[in-house]
């Protein structure tokens, strides 16, 4: 027989009400009639409602609380849509705003969230675009006060753009096309003033004493704030389905409390001071790490259990469950179709109905094979760790598949392997902050916080490593592609099937009586067996599982042939070659989101003896910027040609600080790389006094890459008109310049060059029309096998006594 208390059954109706006001009149109504029905009818089943509350009365609190979540929704997205309908198109000047954001780079400059405080668009929240030329004051920090010239204008048609749609949900009204910006040196006041104070303070001791890399994961890791992580990380993380410990979540609020229990036990605080105590921290700590929907949806959940816990109550987790999903819902209905809102609760949802069964039974299993009280705690800690990770990742793979087109594989691995490092990253991070804070009032905190930075780095610099091996291995991810709700509901419904059907299965093949005695059997033989022989065997099974971490994570052996490799990086250039013997070459690195470190990696590549940047082209040398970072560098190889293109001279500074040395490509140059030869045939030299041309593409590197009878071309993005004037020779392989581009005089190149094999580096359904019809058309009139990237993946050549094949990721 099942009891059920009446507040869950009021906090699920309330609930669902609040979820329909998002949807029409009828829904709310069809939503009502069928929950009080479902209470009515449920009698029949053995429903008992605990305190002995008549079912009939329930339903009818059931249908009140879901036309009362009605209602509350309706009016709060009135209220919303209100704010959203003051924004329409027009130039503003001098518009006073509040920074809410640290400007976060994209490909066409950054983006930062404002609020308007003048005019009559005052409390209106709006996303600042900033363009790649436009300059901002410097050192602005949150909450200062701008002058703002620009343009400011609604977001599209709803369902127009999934991104306008995401901010919609988010309360930004519109958005602000930046031409000027001034500071006035003002900032917010109030609460809000503080609280950006403090948030300024808490983000400089996080990073205290970490490098900038370690200091970006840090704030992400506890404030939320991870506007500084780089693309090619973030990707990493994604891939290995470690992204969710980069924004703050439920699982901050728990180490939170984790921590700040026994010292306030320490210093003797009573149960009612140590819960309002606990109440306080995240109070605080909700909005000083940004007050996302999954750290409200924990704030609320732990407030619900710490007020349970310090008023003698039994805690119930699923009515701290749903009462979140009032709370988050009150403040803006639309909040449910934020995918971090889905995922956040239906992560929990998978703990709470298969973590703890499934922690019970690893933890029982494990303690009938261990004696000491020690290895018992281990063993509870880990089988907790491993059965919340199991079940979160089983919970939120249908939806991470409809949101994101496939299911992170390896993320089940990744995330075990980084439990031991999370929480003492989490925590040192807490500590660090607590220490800004308070080093308002004593500044010796500030300087311990950067003490500190050192020990948070080892976790740190494991987490990251563990992402960066994760995300390389091959078939990691599963593609997974669910077209609608439907089919997000259907496959939870075979996940409960399938876990239902194991259970009965289970029960009937072996009763469970008979399992706990085969394993009280196994465990007293274990006991009984010799103390050296248990160590041994131990110290196998350890061995055993290092070295298939190893095998699994670490980087494969180089190739033993001459081997070129036209890297898919979408939309740019990179091309690897490797001599067989273990030195290597790399001509551009791609965008900075191609992740061309990944794919060197998995290439056997651990140092690069020369890399090449053909010319100032963000599709070409944005992904140095990762690279020199990540990877050993034995000469970079530049094209500067008199540019005062800024992202290229950021790489030269970059080059200088991490001690690589750099020379500028000279036409007749010749270099030698283990085995490999590189012959520079462009460009020409700049006439002494001449301007940086406008278009650097016609002066992009020429080379020939050559190792005993193998000659490739390579040539960037110049084309015809500028190649010609070289003295061109036979080669076996080549790459199409510029992508594919139209090219009137390829067929005289293609007639001079003579190539084989030729590969065309593209991006998938770009928008160039990259390759064009004619190029495709002029390589196979001249007989030439030509491979693409956007079709083929990357385009592996590999060279064996001569002889050329060719192998294809897809």
């Amino acid at each position: 027989m099942t009891r059920a208390h009446p507040f869950h059954v009021a906090a699920g109706a309330l609930a669902a009400g609040l979820l329909s006001s998002n949807e029409r009149p009828a829904v709310t109504a069809a939503v009502a009639v069928g929950l009080g029905g479902a209470v009515v009818l449920s009698r029949w089943s053995g429903f008992v409602p605990k305190n002995g509350t008549n079912p009939d009365h329930l339903s009818a609190l059931a249908v009140g609380a879901v036309l009362l979540g009605a209602v509350v929704g309706d009016a709060r997205l009135h209220a919303l849509d209100a704010s959203i309908g003051r924004v329409r198109e027009a130039r503003v000047e001098d518009l006073r705003v509040h920074l809410l954001s640290v400007p976060r780079p994209n490909p066409f400059g950054a983006s930062a969230e404002v609020e308007v405080v003048s005019g009559r668009l005052r409390g209106n929240r709006l996303l600042m675009r900033i363009a790649r030329w436009t300059r901002l004051p410097h050192s602005i920090e949150l909450g200062a006060e701008l002058a703002a010239d620009g343009e400011v204008r609604p977001f599209r048609a709803e369902g127009d753009s999934g991104f306008a749609d995401q901010l919609r949900r988010a309360g930004i009204a519109g958005e602000l096309l930046l031409d000027r910006a001034r500071a006035t040196g003002r900032r917010r006041g109030g609460v809000a003033g503080a609280l950006d104070a403090m948030r300024r303070r808490a983000q400089e001791a996080v990073a205290a004493g970490l490098p900038p890399p370690e200091a970006a994961l840090a704030r992400g890791m506890v404030l939320g704030q991870d506007e500084q992580i780089d693309e090619t990380t973030r990707q990493d993380w994604r891939d290995s389905g470690l992204s969710h410990l980069l924004a703050v979540s439920g699982q901050n609020v728990m180490l939170l409390v984790a921590l700040a229990m026994p010292l306030l036990a320490l210093v003797r605080m009573r149960p009612l001071a140590r819960g309002l105590a606990l109440l306080g921290l995240i109070a605080l700590y909700v909005p000083l790490a940004g007050a996302g929907p999954s750290l409200q949806r924990a704030g609320v959940m732990g407030a619900a259990g710490i007020a349970a816990m310090t008023l003698s109550r039994p805690a119930s987790r699923w009515y701290a469950l749903l009462l979140a999903a009032c709370a988050t819902l009150a403040l803006n209905p639309r909040v449910s179709a934020d995918p971090g809102w889905q995922l956040s609760f239906a992560a929990v949802a998978g703990i709470l109905a298969l973590g703890r069964p499934l922690a019970a039974i690893l933890a029982r299993a494990g303690e009938e094979l261990t004696t000491t009280g020690v290895a018992r705690a281990l063993v509870r800690g880990l089988a907790e760790g491993v059965s919340i990770t199991v079940a979160a990742t089983l919970a939120t793979a249908p939806l991470v598949a409809f949101h994101f087109g496939a299911v992170p594989l390896v993320g089940l691995l990744a995330n075990v392997l980084a439990l031991p490092a999370v929480a003492p990253a989490m925590w040192l991070g807490m500590v660090k902050a607590a220490l800004g804070l308070v080093g308002t009032v004593a500044p010796p905190a500030e300087e311990l916080a950067g003490m500190l930075g050192p020990a948070a780095r080892i976790p740190l610099a494991h987490l990251n490593g563990l992402a960066e091996r994760c995300a390389g291995i091959q078939g990691g991810r599963l593609a997974l592609p669910l077209q609608s709700p439907v089919d997000v509901g259907a496959v939870y419904l075979l996940i409960a099937a399938s876990i239902a059907a194991v259970r009965v299965v289970a029960s009937r093949r072996r009763p469970r009586a008979s399992i706990r005695a085969g394993l009280a059997e196994r465990a007293a033989a274990w006991r009984r067996a010799p103390r050296a022989f248990r160590v041994a065997v131990l110290v196998l099974a350890l061995t055993l599982l290092a070295l298939a971490t190893a095998t699994g994570l670490g980087s494969p052996a180089p190739p033993g042939d001459l081997t070129v490799r036209f890297l898919d990086v979408g939309q740019g250039d990179a091309t690897l070659v490797q001599d067989g013997h273990g030195a290597t070459a790399l001509f551009d690195a791609g965008p900075p989101e191609g992740a061309v470190y990944r794919q060197l990696r998995a290439a056997g590549v651990r140092r690069l003896d020369l890399a090449v940047s053909t010319h100032q082209s963000r599709d070409h040398q944005g992904g140095f910027h990762d690279l020199i970072r990540r990877m050993p560098i034995g000469l970079l190889l530049t094209n500067g040609y008199g540019t005062r293109d800024a992202d290229y001279q950021r790489l030269i500074a970059e080059a200088g600080s991490h001690h690589i040395r750099h020379v500028p490509a000279e036409s007749g140059e010749l270099l030698r790389v283990g085995r490999i030869t590189v012959e520079i045939l462009g460009p020409r030299p700049r006439p002494p006094g001449a301007p940086p041309p406008e278009d650097p593409n016609p002066i992009g590197v020429a080379a020939i890459v050559s190792q005993g009878g193998f000659d490739l071309w390579l040539s960037a993005d110049a084309e015809s008109d500028a190649i010609l004037a070289y003295p061109l020779r036979p080669v076996e392989a080549m790459k199409v310049s510029h992508h594919g581009s139209a090219d009137p005089g390829l067929p005289d190149v293609l007639d001079r060059l003579r190539p084989k094999i030729a590969a065309i580096e593209v991006g998938a359904q770009n928008t160039y029309g990259h390759p064009t019809p004619s190029t495709l058309a002029a390589l196979e009139h001249a007989g030439v096998a030509a491979y693409r990237t956007d079709q083929d993946g990357t385009v592996t050549l590999t060279v064996t006594h001569g002889t050329m094949r060719v192998a294809t990721e897809r």
